[in-house]
């Protein structure tokens, strides 16, 4: 039977799966399927869960599994998910950040990899193999460069103008339309009863104000890019290598004007890094990771790069 290498990248949203022969590389499944059971589950139910996927989509014959999974932020976290998937499968297996993944799929293992998505986080590694880790810290409290926190800044931002006698009409009217509502303040009760998540779906609508002419939803915008370079340099000031940088997820890929004044943020706080906007899914990077396991011959071989992050 042909042997088969399996990446998944576990998102905020969405779950994206490849399969590809081990030898040729030839791609046999490539699927992506909404992120059900994940956040407030177990690290066994989330090892059933990703096992469940590559039973239905990929079946026998697995060689190695890597995965890059979403809320997977330090080293514990990582070694914790990737000991439960180890326990049930007898191949290697590595999991790591699902941001990690860019590096890979971009071809510099080594890079520091910003995800624009669902949330935001910057990883990186040191020189050394540690990784380095800033942001994803989730919806309540922090991703202000991905898609949830980008929506609540917005609805936020627009009912204090609201309450200040300086309505933004049309980051209202943008925000109303996108969740189905008459009134901005409806927008926040909405939200209310909405797993963050399905918030992300909101964000297109900030990005189109921010075009239309609203300084409210502009502001927003600005301030999301910023926090994405923040978060570089910080992994930066802490050691990460910083010779390339790796810029992906769903609103980066969606948003290229967002993507350029990212970019041209850390042009001028990291001159020195090439700044590549990623132009292939992330889970390309998990295949990668995993025809590395199993061209290793042993578990966790010739993967040190791939490290999940830690340091916080």
């Amino acid at each position: 039977m042909t042997a088969t290498v399996v990446g998944i990248d576990v998102g905020g949203s969405k779950t994206a799966l490849r399969a590809a022969d081990a030898g040729s590389g030839i791609l046999s499944v490539d699927v992506t399927v909404p992120t059900q059971s994940w956040r407030g589950e177990g690290f066994p139910e989330k090892a059933r869960v990703l096992l469940g996927l590559v039973d239905q989509y990929v079946g026998s014959g697995v060689a190695a599994l890597a995965v890059g999974a979403h809320g997977c932020d330090t080293q514990e976290q990582c070694d914790a998910l990737q000991k439960a998937i180890a326990e049930m499968v007898p191949f290697p297996v590595r999991v790591v950040n699902d941001a990690h993944l860019l590096s890979y799929a971009a071809g510099y293992p080594k890079a520091i990899g910003v995800i624009s998505g669902t949330g935001s986080i910057a990883v990186g590694t040191t020189p050394e193999g540690k990784g380095i880790s800033a942001g994803g810290w989730g919806w309540l409290v922090g991703d202000d460069g991905g898609a949830t926190g980008l929506v609540r800044e917005a609805v936020r931002a627009a009912l204090i103008a609201a309450d200040c006698g300086h309505r933004d009409p049309i980051l209202e009217t943008a925000l109303t339309a996108a969740a189905g509502v008459t009134r901005i303040g409806e927008v926040s009760m909405k939200l209310m009863l909405e797993r963050p998540e399905q918030w992300a779906l909101l964000a297109p609508a900030v990005f189109t104000a921010s075009v239309a002419g609203s300084p409210v939803a502009k502001w927003v915008v600005n301030a999301a890019a910023r926090s994405l370079g923040d978060l570089v340099d910080s992994v930066a000031s802490r050691g990460a290598a910083a010779d390339q940088i790796v810029l992906g997820g769903s609103v980066i890929a969606s948003q290229p004007e967002f993507a350029a004044d990212v970019r041209s943020l850390l042009a001028t706080s990291q001159p020195e890094a090439i700044t590549v906007v990623l132009d292939q899914p992330p889970v390309a990077g998990a295949l990668v990771i995993a025809h590395t396991l199993h061209a290793a011959g042993k578990y966790g071989a010739g993967v040190a790069a791939a490290e999940p992050t830690s340091g916080r």
